[in-house]
């Protein structure tokens, strides 16, 4: 799918940009919000210790919550920058008992023998910028113990296409289409390759997961005017995202999307 000359992305030259942009300020609240509501039923439900696999976690700000609640967890990365700032909040929180830090890309992941039956593998917002993200969902599916869970987040391909559709860029939509061309400057943060979800449900079905929860991150904050979201209490925002994030059309159309699969 796409050009086959690029190359699956490293975020060396752009860790301290994504620590203010994606995991800070309000978007990061709806992501965490809609993230922790999906998975509370899977990590409430169990009295053990379970084995959590981030895949491309990056800097491990969800990672390190679960390994504050007493979970195993192995964060893995193919930017090493991304991994000191993770290291260095890591000792910070005292969590080293509990996470071990691996600088590998998620196709050396099923090598690793310390990986295998884990009952959590997360794989958030890294498929959009592999070259070959079917693959990966069939090499995640490796790690994990029969009846194990997959934690899905995508950047969401309509939800850009209704971006440039809302300023009128139909010129651009046309390009980014027929060039099969999505990423914008080279420290953009908008992924090289955005996934229509329909894609990504068959690739599912073909690796034997069930999807057992399907919610919407920023269903409708993108397109408020800042003037608008500065008006209202982050609170709020944070809990109309939630109530809608699982309605269609509204989770249709989010910047990102979750899916929760079992085994």
């Amino acid at each position: 799918m796409g050009d086959s000359r690029r190359k699956d992305r490293n975020f060396d030259d752009l860790a301290h940009r994504f620590r203010n942009r994606i995991y800070g300020g309000l978007k990061g609240d709806i992501r965490l919000a809609v993230l922790n509501r999906d998975l509370a039923p899977l990590l409430g439900s169990e009295q053990r210790i379970l084995k959590i696999v981030d895949a491309g976690g990056g800097q491990g700000h969800f990672a390190m919550d679960l390994a504050e609640a007493g979970h195993e967890v192995f964060l893995a990365d193919i930017s090493a920058q991304m991994l000191e700032l993770a290291d260095a909040e890591i000792r910070q929180r005292h969590l080293q008992k509990q996470m071990t830090l691996l600088h590998k890309p998620l196709q050396e992941l099923p090598q690793i023998e310390a990986l295998k039956d884990a009952d959590l593998v997360i794989c958030h917002a890294v498929l959009e910028w592999l070259e070959q993200p079917q693959q990966a969902l069939q090499q995640l599916r490796s790690l994990l113990k029969p009846g194990g869970h997959l934690s899905l987040t995508f950047y969401n391909r309509r939800a850009l296409e209704f971006r440039l559709l809302q300023r009128g860029s139909f010129r651009q939509l046309d390009r980014n289409i027929e060039g099969d061309n999505w990423g914008g400057h080279p420290g953009s943060l908008t992924p090289q390759n955005p996934l229509l979800p329909e894609w990504v449900e068959d690739w599912l079905t073909e690796a034997d997961f069930s999807v057992v929860c399907h919610s919407g991150i920023r269903c409708f904050h993108d397109f408020m005017t800042p003037s608008i979201r500065e008006k209202l209490p982050a609170s709020a925002i944070v809990e109309k995202e939630l109530e809608y994030s699982q309605v269609d059309p509204y989770r249709q159309l989010a910047r990102y999307i979750h899916l929760l699969c079992k085994v």
